[in-house]
């Protein structure tokens, strides 16, 4: 009966419009008041809920930990989890349902004041009593740190991304280093600081996302003779704050126990077992509304795919996230039948795709990228994959956003489904020049090649990195890489398997590791994108050198009109919801002609847990520690 419900649900819910308030975590939102459905907030039941953080709680996830917390550099989402369960104290926070509001547990008053140069600036002042885990005090310079840190150019040279506040006044100078003041950050006193957004970016639709802060403590970084200064041209760093002084330290702090802000600490991390284990941290004063954790003790784990379910049976882990493929969410139902465990379903906020690199080798031209949608069945995958529990889509988005749930009829009007097609993919490639042998002479068979602008001939293979002990990576084996029809068009696909680190690495072109990374290898990337409520896509197709370099845009694609309309979809006022889906449904057009992935499927997680686990709750707007943050453990 269990199963049967679930499968109605997941038809239910796929079509179900939930309100995505605007933001993420760190860049909170205004919220768009509308008349959608949302997602209400967890009901209690708090018969059995202790008045003191107890118990233990042990989460299994498939992406293994890397322990790079901070995501300026290349954390992945089971890092990423793991950073904001130590990282708290945001000027803004979210609810349930994606609304974004002030946090009150930090925020003693704020301004916002309109200039006259048609800038926006946010004062706020916080309150008395905020400190580390370790008891240090936390002070407005602690949130003046966190822009002048990562923005700096020094996170740049030690191969971070430091586009914290892009948005503010000045961040191009001084993240460049051609001005040692941020302009749009002003410490004002013990207790007050400003942000400034740059009038070229007012209106802009996620507007709060703009001007949140968690603090940061600059000290763990470097040292305490690194100061922060504001003679009132903007805030800065002393002068000692140099790649020089600092660039080893930051490398091997990065990877440290880093100071916590959150609901709790970092107690210690295994790198040969991908396990940290968090504890309560005793001097978090709450969330926006004052809830604290009653969890004592989290511990984070890597499981694989194949033994997930089974761990979960025998008590290896108490909670699995996120369960994506059919064969996982059947098999963890059947485990919920036999009693003793339970489960959450949403739809989710983004999708598994495969990314396509477009500044080399075969995928750079269009034609190829279409090709390749046209030789997956992309139904069938969706089908095998998710066991029915998913849906084909057609760009950059997930089931469960609103704009798209609102747009959907127009969007299935416009968009190239890319049926598949070998007769079509062969047209495609024809067109586009593959009409070669190795020798030059007229294509018969084998592998096409194309004479490319100097005269070289290039072949139609394809290199492609994917994951180790991974079932998406295993049905792409079979549904691409080993279709018949993939060979008939004249294309040969290689697979390399590694490491979901190397993985990033090579996507990222990070040669700050090793430098066989920062040069073109691949041109495929199997992977999985979730999207905040702040959907803005204007650095992920970014056609700035500068930006590019920071590994930004992973799909390396260079189109100044998608990247246009990436901007023109958010510089809108936060109230116009009808100008913000138009111009998504135009940039996702774009995006739709370029294909710089192959969308494959968006689905409807599943989380599983032992009952013990009470109270818990979660949907696609929040993440894991917010979830877990309303929960609770009662022992049997």
């Amino acid at each position: 009966m269990k199963r049967k419900l679930s499968l109605l649900l997941a038809l239910v819910l796929l079509f179900t419009v939930f309100t995505a308030g605007c933001g993420k975590k760190e860049e909170p939102a205004d919220v768009v008041e509308d008349d959608t459905e949302v997602v209400d907030e967890p009901e209690e039941d708090v018969s059995d809920e202790p008045t003191e953080p107890t118990g233990q709680i042990i989460i299994g996830n498939t992406t293994e930990l890397t322990g790079d917390w901070i995501p300026v550099w290349q954390n992945n989402a089971a890092d990423y989890d793991v950073y904001n369960f130590i990282t708290g104290y945001s000027t803004v926070d979210m609810t349930f349902d994606g609304e974004y509001v002030i946090n009150d547990t930090v925020v003693e008053d704020y301004e916002v004041t309109e200039n006259e140069d048609g800038s926006k600036t946010y004062t706020w002042t916080i309150k008395d009593g905020l400190t580390y885990d370790d008891g240090s005090p936390i002070t407005a310079k602690d949130y003046v740190a966190s822009a002048l840190l990562w923005a700096s150019p020094v996170i740049a040279e030690t191969g971070g991304s430091n586009t914290t506040g892009q948005y503010l006044k000045g961040w191009s100078s001084y993240s460049k280093g051609e001005t040692k003041e941020f302009e749009g950050v002003n410490l004002i006193d013990e207790k007050t600081f400003a942000v400034t957004i740059a009038p070229e970016n007012v209106p802009y639709f996620f507007e709060l996302t703009l001007v949140s802060f968690s603090p940061e403590k600059l000290s763990y970084w470097t040292d305490e003779t690194v100061e922060i200064h504001d003679d009132g041209d903007g805030a800065y760093l002393s002068e000692n704050f140099t790649t020089e002084n600092f660039g080893d330290k930051m490398q091997e702090a990065r990877f440290g126990i880093y100071p916590s802000s959150g609901a709790y600490k970092l107690e210690s991390y295994d790198e040969a077992s991908k396990t940290a284990v968090l504890q309560v941290n005793e001097k978090f004063l709450g969330n926006y509304e004052g809830r604290k954790p009653l969890i004592q003790t989290i511990i984070y784990k890597k499981v694989t795919q194949e033994t997930a379910v089974d761990e979960l049976a025998t008590g290896g882990v108490d909670l699995l996230s996120g369960m994506a493929s059919g064969d996982e969410i059947n098999a963890g139902l059947d485990l919920v039948d036999k009693g003793g465990f339970d489960f959450v379903e949403y739809p989710r906020s983004g999708y598994g795709k495969l990314t396509l690199v477009c500044d080399y080798g075969p995928t750079q031209y269009p034609a190829v990228r279409q090709a390749i949608a046209h030789l997956i069945d992309r139904n069938d995958f969706a089908k095998a994959f998710t066991g029915g529990f998913g849906t084909v889509v057609n760009g950059p988005y997930g089931e469960a956003m609103w704009f798209y749930q609102e747009t959907k009829a127009e969007l299935n009007e416009k968009l190239n489904q890319y049926p598949y097609s070998l007769e079509k993919a062969v047209e495609l490639l024809e067109e586009d020049g593959w009409i070669y042998d190795a020798n030059g002479d007229e294509y018969k068979e084998g592998i096409r090649y194309k004479k490319t602008e100097d005269g070289e001939l290039m072949p139609l293979e394809l290199e492609w990195a994917s994951t180790e002990q991974n079932a998406f990576s295993d049905l792409l084996v079979v549904k691409l890489q080993e279709n018949p029809d993939v060979a008939a068009a004249g294309m040969k696909i290689n697979q390399t398997v590694m490491t979901f680190g190397e993985l990033l690495n090579y996507l990222y072109r990070d040669g700050s590791k090793d430098s066989k990374y920062g040069v073109p290898t691949y041109h495929m990337f199997n992977l999985a994108t979730n999207y905040t409520p702040r959907y803005d896509l204007t650095t992920a197709y970014t056609t700035d050198p500068d930006l590019l370099k920071l590994g930004l845009n992973d799909n390396y694609i260079l189109d100044e009109k998608l990247e246009s309309l990436a901007k023109e979809m958010v510089l809108l006022d936060p109230e116009d919801r009808d100008g913000f889906k138009a111009k998504f449904v135009e940039f996702i057009t774009r995006w739709n002609e370029l294909m710089p992935d192959i969308p494959l499927y968006s689905n409807l997680y599943h989380d599983f847990y032992n009952d013990k686990l009470k109270n818990y709750d979660t949907n696609s707007l929040i993440r894991i520690d917010t979830a877990l943050l309303y929960a609770y453990v009662v022992e049997e």
